[in-house]
C-alpha cells in the first residue's frame, strides 16, 4: 500500500468508477467489485497493523471518512449480489421482495436511531469514542460483531458508518427498481446519461429542496414541493420519491439542536471561499 494513504483511496475511487461501468451484467460486475474491494481491504489491514497515525484527528478521519466509504461498497455489492441471485420471477413477487427489504432497512435505522442521528447531524463530540482504536472501555455496550475484528484494524463504529452508507445505496437501488415496476416505461434510470451527478446524501438534497420551498425562491413561491423535488432530482441525477422525501424530512426534524446541517455547512464553506478568493 502506498505511503500516502489518501492518494491510495483516491485511486481506489477512480478504479472503482471504471470497474462498475464495464458491463451491464449485474451479477458479474458485483462479483468482480467484491473481489477487487476485498483485495484492497487486505492491503489496508496489512498496512494498519504497522501504521501509526500522527494525531487523533487523523485517525478519526481515516476511520470515519475513508475506510467506511470503501467498506460500504463491499456491503452494497454483497447485498446486490444476494438480491439478484434470489429475485423472484413475477412482478408482484419482485415488488413485495423490494418492499420487504426496504422495511428491513427502515427497521435497522429505527434500532440504531441514536447513532444514525449522531452521524447524520455531522456531530463530532463522540468521535474519539467511536473512531479511535482501543478507546472503548466497556466492550459490552457495543455490538457483538466487535469480537470478530482485530482491534488494530477497526474502531467501535466505523463499520456502523459503512452500513449506513451501504443502506443509502441499497435503498436508492430498491426504490429505482420499484419505480421501474410501477412505470409504463421500463427503461432503467441511468445517472450516466447526464454529466452532473449528486454525490451527497439524499437527506442533504432534501434540505436543498425544502430550503428552496420554504424560502419561496421558485415561481414566486408558487412552486409545489413535488415540482421542486422533481426538477432538482432531474438536474442532479438523483431519484427521490415522495415517501423518501418525507422520510428525509422526518430525519431532519429529529436533529438537535441544528436542523439544516447541510445548508449551514454549505453557507460556512461558501462564505470562507468568498473571503479567501482572489477573484
Amino acid at each position: 500500500m502506498e505511503v500516502n494513504y489518501i492518494n491510495y483511496f483516491n485511486e481506489f475511487e477512480k478504479e472503482y468508477e471504471v470497474l462498475k461501468n464495464t458491463s451491464d451484467d449485474v451479477l458479474s460486475i458485483s462479483l468482480e467489485i467484491i473481489h477487487y474491494i476485498e483485495k484492497k481491504l487486505k492491503e489496508i489491514h496489512k498496512w494498519l497493523k504497522k501504521h501509526v497515525f500522527l494525531s487523533v484527528q487523523e485517525e478519526i478521519y481515516f476511520f470515519k471518512e475513508l475506510k467506511p466509504k470503501m467498506v460500504s461498497k463491499l456491503l452494497f455489492y454483497k447485498e446486490l449480489l444476494k438480491l439478484e441471485a434470489s429475485l423472484p420471477p413475477s412482478k408482484k413477487k419482485k415488488r413485495k421482495h423490494y418492499e420487504e427489504l426496504l422495511t428491513a432497512i427502515h427497521q435497522y435505522v429505527t434500532t440504531n436511531k441514536e447513532f444514525y442521528e449522531y452521524y447524520r447531524s455531522r456531530s463530532s463530540h463522540k468521535d474519539e469514542d467511536h473512531f479511535v482504536r482501543y478507546s472503548y472501555k466497556d466492550i459490552v455496550k457495543y455490538d457483538c460483531y466487535l469480537i470478530n475484528y482485530d482491534s488494530k484494524l477497526s474502531t467501535s463504529h466505523d463499520y456502523n458508518v459503512a452500513t449506513i452508507i451501504a443502506n443509502d445505496m441499497f435503498t436508492s437501488h430498491l426504490e429505482n427498481k420499484l419505480e421501474e415496476l410501477n412505470s409504463n416505461n421500463p427503461t432503467t434510470y441511468n445517472p450516466m446519461n447526464n454529466k452532473i451527478t449528486w454525490t451527497g446524501t439524499k437527506v442533504d438534497m432534501a434540505e436543498m429542496i425544502y430550503g428552496l420551498y420554504y424560502k419561496n425562491m421558485l415561481n414566486d413561491g408558487k412552486a409545489d414541493i413535488k415540482e421542486i423535488a422533481k426538477a432538482l432530482c432531474f438536474a442532479f441525477n438523483i431519484e427521490i420519491d415522495d415517501k423518501t422525501l418525507y422520510r428525509c424530512l422526518q430525519d431532519i426534524k429529529r436533529r438537535s439542536p441544528i436542523k439544516a446541517v447541510f445548508l449551514q455547512n454549505l453557507s460556512k464553506v461558501a462564505d470562507n471561499k468568498f473571503k479567501d478568493s482572489d477573484f
